[in-house]
């Protein structure tokens, strides 16, 4: 993400120094209104209202990824010249605010997808990975019961870690305490104060390999071998459970080594840590367990990580869940109808003389969209199911809530993961099995290896249901639509729920 907003900022530099063209339009556009969209279905929509009243252009490829999409300048001036812009609104779309915030945008109409329907928060179901971190959904923060807490072997914390002590010492940490202050009840001085505490240690630097340790003691380091002897779960009363992972030293340990570790870093599953906090005694796992409510909780980061980087990510992680908001908004036919109508009202306000035209156009094509959304309702009022799976991401949560049906996938709808776990993956095929599910799903442009894998382990056919996202140049060139592209989902869906 760092990477592509400072590819899109040189990118901005470099087109706004550039002299703006005289008209709006840009191309062979022979005076017609000058439509721009970032994906697939605003672009049809736009054809289907207009037909040959205005000139659309689509910035994204056909056949490209939509969420690692990277404009080119190309692009930014198409966007800077047009009449009317029509985007998405999520937060895949970062790219498009910053274009917007650096160009004069006074005689362009803005069409955001988000901003014509009821939005919902992205969702993650049971069995579903949540992040490019490719670990299960598993935060110490969130519901979890005493059953979902999983064994950990010391080579999920290996690496060198760095204490984030010195830092708060040396002033580096200042912006993360005047963060603290600006949303918090304590002024710095007193967010200072409680971090001396909680982060004070002469362990400045950890690294882990294998089933050894090694502290760093103002430079010099005392290595130990370690044994997992499970974990110590705090109920804090108030329905949050925390965990902590429990490490013996083999043996006789040599000074400087602590005898018993507990490590805390807001998992209860295997998987790799952003950062970790560490407990230590000589006396015992009894007597670390005691202490429910620590004041000093040593935190370490990654030692590759800069000064500035960990203050980015001590800021980020201190920052309540911010809601993510499901983007796919077409999937479902009626959100496609309130889209469409919109569209169609601000081309009719835009180019007035085609006005009577547009709305013509719309009238008819709602009315094709109405009776697609009578399908598919009478579709799943008849099935025997109301459960479809997923090898892949899951972009139709608006369809599901349109239609009532319960889902299950390897990652929701914005990740950018193609490689699920083995745990994933295991869960699906359960699930297909255990509910006899007929059909995995997968999305255009996938790879396909997840749906194939759980295909392979059940039997269950593998069949595409389109989200109509993007389309492959082979269908853009064959004049591929939403319209006709949904309804072959009839069918598909038909396979799965009967």
């Amino acid at each position: 993400m760092k990477r592509i907003v400072l590819f899109i900022c040189a990118l901005v530099f470099f087109v706004t120094i550039l002299p703006a063209r005289g008209r709006r339009n840009t191309g062979n556009t022979e005076g017609k209104v000058n439509v721009v969209t970032t994906i697939f279905p605003p672009y049809d929509f736009v054809r289907v209202i207009a037909g040959d009243k205005a000139a659309v252009t689509m910035l994204l490829p056909p056949g490209a990824e939509s969420h690692s999409f990277e404009p080119t300048p190309q692009d930014i001036i198409k966007v800077r010249n047009c009449d009317v812009f029509i985007y998405v609104g999520g937060e895949s779309d970062a790219w498009v605010e910053m274009i917007l915030e650096s160009i004069d945008t006074s005689r362009m109409e803005i069409i955001t997808l988000m901003d014509c329907v009821e939005v919902v928060e992205e969702v993650i179901v049971e069995g579903m990975q949540d992040d490019e971190e490719g670990h299960d959904h598993s935060h110490e923060h969130e519901s979890f019961t005493l059953e979902d807490v999983k064994d950990r072997a010391l080579t999920d914390w290996a690496g060198d870690w760095q204490s984030v002590y010195p830092h708060l010492l040396d002033g580096t940490l200042n912006p993360v305490m005047e963060h603290k202050a600006e949303s918090g009840e304590k002024t710095v001085a007193e967010y200072y104060e409680q971090y001396e505490t909680a982060y004070i240690t002469d362990m400045d630097r950890v690294t882990i390999t294998g089933d050894s340790m090694t502290f760093y003691r103002n430079g010099v380091p005392v290595r130990a071998r370690y044994i997992y002897r499970g974990t110590g779960v705090i109920d804090t009363g108030d329905g949050d459970l925390w965990v902590r992972y429990k490490f013996e030293a083999a043996g006789d340990s040599p000074q400087g080594a602590p005898r018993y570790i507990m490590f805390s870093d807001h998992l209860h599953a295997p998987a790799k840590p952003e950062h970790f906090h560490i407990y230590a005694s000589d006396e015992s796992f009894d007597a670390l367990m005691a202490d429910t409510d620590p004041v000093n909780y040593p935190t370490y980061y990654p030692a590759a990580l800069t000064k500035t980087e960990i203050v980015a990510e001590m800021i980020g992680h201190d920052h309540e869940e911010e809601a993510e908001y499901d983007e796919h908004v077409w999937t479902s036919p009626r959100n496609a109808k309130l889209i469409v109508r919109k569209i169609a009202d601000v081309l009719k306000r835009r180019d007035a003389a085609n006005a009577a035209e547009y709305e013509r156009n719309t009238v008819s094509y709602l009315a094709k969209l109405t009776e697609l959304d009578a399908s598919f309702q009478a579709l799943v009022d008849g099935a025997k199911r109301k459960t479809f799976i997923f090898g892949d991401r899951f972009p139709f949560r608006y369809f599901a809530d349109a239609y009532n049906l319960s889902y299950f996938a390897a990652f929701p709808g914005c990740s950018t993961e193609t490689e699920a776990s083995a745990a994933t993956v295991a869960f699906l095929i359960d699930k297909v099995r255990a509910e006899k599910i007929p059909v995995v799903f997968h999305i255009e442009l996938s790879n396909e290896k997840i749906a194939d894998t759980i295909c392979e382990g059940t039997g269950a056919r593998k069949l595409l249901l389109h989200a109509v996202h993007n389309v492959s140049k082979r269908d853009f060139d064959r004049g591929a639509n939403y319209y006709d592209l949904m309804s072959r989902n009839v069918e598909s869906l038909r396979s799965a729920l009967y």
